[in-house]
């Protein structure tokens, strides 16, 4: 039997608050790291689950290609623009991936003359947002925007079976509810390397790098993998 390491090497914060590491893993017999690596590449870029803007309810709008009075961007661009905002839970132990996550509302009512950006969203305790400088709409003088969020996390099953788009709405209170594709994962890219350790003949350990969106830590979601990995193999033994 081999003994294990686990280590992180390299951390940094990057723009727009997204995320940086790199891991050693090892040691392995030769083949068994790259046979790993790959795997969980896969899983890494594929079934993380994501922390999305799943429903918006602008206040009196009825389609997504009206405009609003005092407000430069087009409902659609809104629309856009709010599906790409990133939120993290503030939980120094854990995330999302790994506890009870209720769908959660987030509000933005403000009035211009202002450049709206994700600093003036209204978030609950546990949530933040990961760039406070993401841009959301510019109103003037005489604008004014009234917003709901609905958040949830989605995985790779929710996506393959319950796709919906912009124009697949429900009629409340004179105003739309849009639901949004989830098309957005945590994990921005993910490069490996198998390497011969030095101290061990015919052993290998994996050098693994990952770039997440800032919703989720790299480690968590590397944990989270390895995690999936021994999950679906310990499925065929019991």
């Amino acid at each position: 039997m081999q003994s294990k390491f686990f280590s992180c090497v390299a951390s940094q914060i990057q723009n727009r608050g997204e995320m940086y590491a790199r891991f050693h893993l090892g040691s392995f017999f030769r083949g068994q790291a790259l046979t790993l690596a790959n795997a969980l590449r896969r899983v890494l870029l594929a079934e993380i689950p994501s922390l999305v803007v799943d429903t918006v309810e602008i206040q009196g709008i009825t389609h997504e290609f009206a405009t609003i009075s005092g407000v430069e961007e087009s409902v659609l661009d809104i629309l856009l623009n709010l599906k790409n905002l990133v939120f993290t839970v503030l939980n120094d132990d854990s995330s999302y991936i790994s506890n009870e996550f209720v769908d959660t509302k987030v509000y933005l009512n403000i009035r211009g003359p202002i450049k709206v950006t994700g600093e003036a969203l209204k978030l609950p305790p546990h949530l933040s947002c990961v760039d406070p400088s993401h841009h959301i709409a510019t109103l003037s003088a005489k604008g004014e925007l009234n917003i709901c969020l609905g958040l949830k996390i989605v995985d790779l099953n929710s996506t393959l079976t319950k796709k919906k788009k912009f124009n697949e709405v429900q009629q409340q209170n004179q105003s739309k509810i849009f639901y949004l594709e989830h098309d957005i994962s945590p994990i921005k890219r993910v490069n490996y390397g198998v390497h011969e350790l030095d101290t061990q003949i015919g052993s290998e350990y994996i050098s693994v790098e990952i770039w997440t969106n800032g919703s989720l830590s790299p480690q968590q979601a590397l944990l989270f993998g390895l995690k999936q990995l021994t999950k679906l193999s310990f499925a065929f033994i019991i």
